[in-house]
C-alpha cells in the first residue's frame, strides 16, 4: 500500500475499548494516531500535510465525493487523513485547528452501510474509522480491503459489552 494513515483521535474516543482506530492500527501497522489535544503533534503534522499529497476525509460545504476524483488526481494522494471521534467531536476538531479546512476534503457518495453495530450513532450513514479508511483505500488505490471489514466482524462477534449498545437497524 503506498498510502501513508493518519488519524487524528479525539482523547475521549481513545479510552473507548469498542474504537477502531485500534484495530486498524493492528491491521495496517504504519498507521498513524495523533491526539488532537496534542498540539505539538498537531502543529507537526500541520508541517507534513500539504493540498498536493493529502486527503482529509471529512464531509463540508467544500468536500467533494471521493468517487468523482480522477485517477490522475487520486496517484497524487499520499496521505489518507482522518479524524476519530463524533461529529460533534470532529467538528470541534477541525475548528480548532484551521490548517485542516485548507487541505482538499472528500465525502462518501456511495459507501456501503455501515456493518459496525457495536456503537450507535443517529447520523446516518456514519461509518466506524476504519471502515471509511477502508472504503477510501478501495476506492483510491482499487485494493481488495476485506481483511478490514473482517478484522472488525470478528471484534463485534467476540465483544462482550452490553446489547443496548449495540446500533439498532431501521
Amino acid at each position: 500500500m503506498s498510502l501513508n494513515i493518519t488519524v487524528i483521535q479525539h482523547d475521549k474516543e481513545a479510552q473507548h475499548a469498542k474504537n477502531t482506530v485500534k484495530l486498524l492500527s493492528l491491521c495496517i501497522p504504519n498507521t498513524q494516531v495523533v491526539f488532537a489535544s496534542n498540539s505539538h503533534d498537531m502543529m507537526a503534522l500541520s508541517k507534513q500535510c500539504s493540498d498536493k499529497h493529502c486527503a482529509l476525509i471529512y464531509p463540508n460545504e467544500a468536500s467533494i465525493a471521493i468517487e468523482n476524483i480522477p485517477d490522475s488526481r487520486a496517484n497524487k494522494i499520499r496521505t489518507l487523513l482522518l479524524i476519530d471521534g463524533s461529529w460533534k467531536q470532529a467538528f470541534g476538531i477541525v475548528k480548532k485547528n484551521p490548517w485542516l479546512e485548507k487541505l482538499p476534503a472528500f465525502h462518501f457518495s456511495d459507501a456501503p452501510l455501515s456493518n459496525y453495530l457495536i456503537r450507535h450513532t443517529s447520523v446516518d450513514n456514519a461509518l466506524s474509522t476504519l471502515e471509511a479508511t477502508a472504503y477510501a483505500i478501495s476506492y483510491l488505490e482499487k485494493t481488495d480491503m476485506s481483511a478490514l471489514y473482517n478484522a472488525q466482524s470478528a471484534l463485534q462477534r467476540n465483544w462482550q459489552g452490553p446489547l443496548a449498545h449495540r446500533r439498532k437497524l431501521s
